[in-house]
């Protein structure tokens, strides 16, 4: 008996809903296994095409009857030299020079959920120093094994375009061990070094909503808002943060990029043993060490107080010599309700209240080189001295100083870097007793990275 077109139609139809209609079950493979062979022997479907579906078919099906799913892997491995030439202090401290060999791993895995979600995690060495995933040398004795640790773990969700009101719009949502999506490099630009107010390995804890829009060809919209909570208290409110962000990307002609920000950081339920870290780092049992916060001069008060803090910062890059791109950068950020020492007063300590730094970058690593020198004054009250950087500044706040950095590709994925950090305390009073310690020095550390 012959089938109509129509028949025919409906096989092809059956087909569609089996395949694209959800998860195939033993017993949908083998249906939709019979009916490929039934096309090709009525010659609906010829034998080349007949093999394409059927491999797609069973690699549908295993995908979706596998118990472990698909992850996609991600990392680096950074090997480096590091040393540190310290002059006599204020406090007439004068430390030996240092040198020491580190290294840094680190693993990333994506997990795909679905169309929409994705569960993110990275492993990496250290100890507990949240700003810090290097390991170093002889650091054990005999040779002893490393940790390995959980830096990363959240779910990022990520809305149906069609969902969204602005144009080539995306929305995405982070719960869980986060990245810090108030950086250059988050928003999809790194340009110059962004370290002024968060230092770059820290991962927050709570929820980032990041959105974006490419209103034309040539610029680009975003806004972030979050929220992290700090210590959860079981007898009181948790010290937390509000964070929001917004800004963009310009492009001008074929040679200039202008890109701006703007941030708000509100910090709520901060008590005492908030500030106390701030100002005393690991002595006062933060999990990194640092400091260099007045304990009652980051706002207002030392048993704590709520203070919000501001930031902008900018960039434009020149991009017409095509190897040498020319990046000029600079970052403000000002503690809105710093003040005076009251604990501290007859010293001298005032609001100690802004942070500023520029910098320029010049060339591109995977051509001849890049190079950048920058220059940043962060006063003692500017920021919770618990999340700036590690490297450049000590983890500490009432510091300034330079930074002369260069970067050339070796190989595929092999990169060497160079960095000098010259360094002073910006005041050197008994009230700044935390940060002037080991605060007139250099350092320099020297990277091969290879990423995979």
């Amino acid at each position: 008996m012959k089938t109509s077109r129509f028949g025919w139609a409906s096989l092809a139809l059956a087909l569609t809903v089996l395949w694209g209609g959800g998860p195939v079950g033993a017993e949908d493979g083998a249906v939709v296994e019979e009916i490929l062979q039934v096309l090709r022997d009525r010659g609906i479907v010829d034998d080349a095409e007949y093999q394409r579906l059927a491999a797609k078919n069973a690699k549908y099906e295993a995908e979706q009857n596998s118990w472990m799913p698909e992850i996609d892997w991600s990392g680096d491995f950074r090997f480096r030299h590091e040393s540190w030439w310290i002059d006599e202090d204020e406090t007439g401290f004068d430390g030996d020079d240092r040198f020491r060999i580190r290294y840094r791993f680190r693993l990333k895995g994506v997990v795909n959920v679905n169309e929409y979600s994705d569960v993110v995690f990275r492993l990496v060495s250290g100890d507990e120093d949240d700003r810090s995933n290097n390991r170093t040398l002889g650091s054990g004795v005999d040779f002893d094994t490393d940790d390995i640790r959980l830096n990363l773990a959240y779910a990022r969700m990520r809305a149906p375009s069609r969902w969204l009101p602005f144009p080539d719009g995306r929305a995405v949502l982070e719960l869980g061990k986060v990245p810090i999506p108030f950086i250059w490099k988050t928003s999809g630009m790194k340009k110059g070094k962004d370290f002024m107010l968060w230092d770059n390995d820290l991962a927050l804890e709570g929820g980032s909503l990041l959105l974006s829009s490419k209103p034309t060809e040539l610029s680009r919209l975003f806004a972030t808002f979050g929220y992290y909570i700090d210590d959860e208290n079981s007898e009181a409110k948790d010290p937390h943060f509000w964070g929001i962000q917004a800004g963009g990307h310009q492009e001008f002609c074929d040679d200039f990029v202008f890109g701006a920000r703007a941030s708000w950081y509100e910090f709520r339920s901060i008590d005492a043993d908030f500030n106390d870290r701030g100002a005393r780092g690991e002595d006062a049992g933060g999990v990194t060490p640092g400091g260099g916060n007045i304990p009652d001069g980051l706002n207002g008060d030392i048993d704590g107080n709520p203070f919000r803090i501001v930031e902008t910062g900018a960039y434009l890059t020149y991009g017409g010599f095509e190897a040498w791109p020319i990046t000029v950068y600079g970052t403000y950020a000002q503690n809105l309700d710093a003040e005076s020492s009251k604990e501290m007063e007859y010293l001298g300590a005032g609001a100690e209240d802004t942070a500023w730094g520029v910098g320029l970058e010049v060339g591109d690593s995977k051509k001849y080189a890049k190079l950048g020198a920058g220059y940043w004054h962060i006063e003692a009250n500017a920021f919770p001295s618990m999340f700036i950087d590690s490297d450049f500044l000590d983890g500490r706040t009432n510091r300034e100083g330079w930074a002369f950095y260069g970067s050339r590709q070796l190989l595929n994925n092999t990169e060497l870097k160079l960095a000098l950090f010259v360094i002073e305390p910006i005041r050197t009073g008994n009230a700044f007793s935390e940060s002037v310690h080991k605060g007139d020095r250099l350092r320099l550390q020297s990277d091969i990275v290879f990423n995979f």
